[in-house]
């Protein structure tokens, strides 16, 4: 296989894993050791994600016409692309917390949505819940207001219903 081949076959291989992508983003991986490396794309795969490392010029020709052609802007340098195909927050939360783990590299932006988010945004995305979670805490709202409502109601029954009483007892002494 020559080179124009191998290069062919990694464009196509970039482009159908970002065309299945939930989000996307591009990171410096500068002084990333190949076990960091290794042990960062562990970590990812158990999230439903992948980090791939390829030429800055084959990663542009693979987003060229996507919905991701944004990021070819923080295409420079040594660039790592995190493809996350699970839940977004969570793949970006592996990828936030593996940088500040070894205390190299940083992301440089990232596509979510069709939304380009700038470094900070994406920490603060990172920082979200997973969607599990806030599901839950949903849930957990409504089961609570749920519970305050029926509560809410017994009382007002109960409150008419003596009222009712009341209103009984003083009839049937007026009729007496």
């Amino acid at each position: 296989m020559g080179k124009k081949e191998t290069k062919e076959q990694i464009v196509s291989n970039l482009k159908e894993k970002l065309e299945k992508s939930a989000i996307a983003a591009i990171t410096d991986y500068k002084g990333f050791t190949v076990s960091e490396i290794t042990d960062l794309r562990k970590r990812l795969r158990e999230n439903k994600a992948d980090f791939k490392i390829a030429k800055n010029t084959l990663t542009k020709i693979a987003i060229k016409d996507t919905n991701l052609a944004e990021l070819e802007s923080l295409l420079e340098g040594p660039s790592g692309l995190l493809v996350g195909y699970g839940d977004p927050s969570t793949c970006a939360k592996t990828l936030v917390e593996f940088i500040k783990e070894i205390e190299k590299g940083e992301v440089r932006g990232a596509i979510f949505e069709g939304k380009l988010l700038t470094k900070d945004q994406f920490k603060a995305f990172a920082s979200l819940p997973s969607r599990e979670v806030l599901l839950g805490q949903i849930a957990g709202l409504l089961v609570a207001n749920t519970r305050e409502i029926a509560g809410i109601f017994e009382s007002l029954i109960r409150d008419i219903a003596l009222l009712t009483e009341e209103v009984a007892k003083k009839n049937t002494g007026k009729a007496a």
